[in-house]
């Protein structure tokens, strides 16, 4: 299988109430499905009629984007993961290693291998890499850019959809309904 990461919030203490530390982790069965996938995206731009290297994220799209890609999402062929840490006073909960061992323990009852692609974060990523090999876990990782790959910016979306569901407002649960049937684990840690 084939996986893009991306995360949403930061570690640490909260900051407002309704903090969350929020990672999603899309799934493609094979190469094929996510080819179509990212192809789909390239087609979503040119329909836009933006340029080929115009970045999908969430926190920066317009809302003609941002509706664009939401509607695309019930046609494509991924299934994904999220695991939501709601941050409190204590920085023990919400922090790397907590997210690494949540998803990887998620990502193990499921998947015997696996390869990653991820937004850059070196942190995340030795986190997740520590946790996969304690667990002795075939699974590759590889940081890449967002802005020059359609699938991590899916993940963006998705990540970024997920941790609106969590605020519960209509608007956001809205949002999340194109891709609530997708979901294999959506879990909220509240410790």
């Amino acid at each position: 299988m084939y996986g893009y990461l991306d995360e949403s919030g930061a570690p640490g203490v909260a900051t407002r109430p309704n903090d969350f530390f929020v990672v999603s982790l899309v799934l493609f069965l094979d190469k094929e499905s996510a080819e179509r996938c990212s192809a789909a995206i390239d087609r979503l731009r040119m329909r836009l009629k933006v340029s080929d290297s115009y970045e999908f994220h969430f926190s920066r799209n317009s809302t003609k984007s941002t509706d664009s890609f939401v509607k695309l999402l019930p046609s494509l062929e991924f299934r994904f993961m999220t695991i939501a840490i709601r941050k409190s006073g204590s920085r023990r909960h919400a922090s790397y290693p907590k997210i690494a061992e949540y998803l990887i323990r998620e990502v193990s009852l499921r998947l015997s291998e696996l390869q990653i692609e991820m937004d850059s974060n070196p942190i995340l990523c030795t986190e997740l890499r520590r946790q996969a090999k304690e667990l002795k876990l075939r699974i590759k990782f590889k940081q890449v850019k967002s802005r020059s790959h359609n699938l991590i910016q899916l993940a963006d979306y998705v990540v970024a959809l997920s941790s609106r569901k969590l605020k519960g407002t209509p608007k956001a649960l809205e949002q999340y309904r194109p891709i609530a049937a997708k979901i294999i684990v959506f879990t909220e840690i509240t410790e």
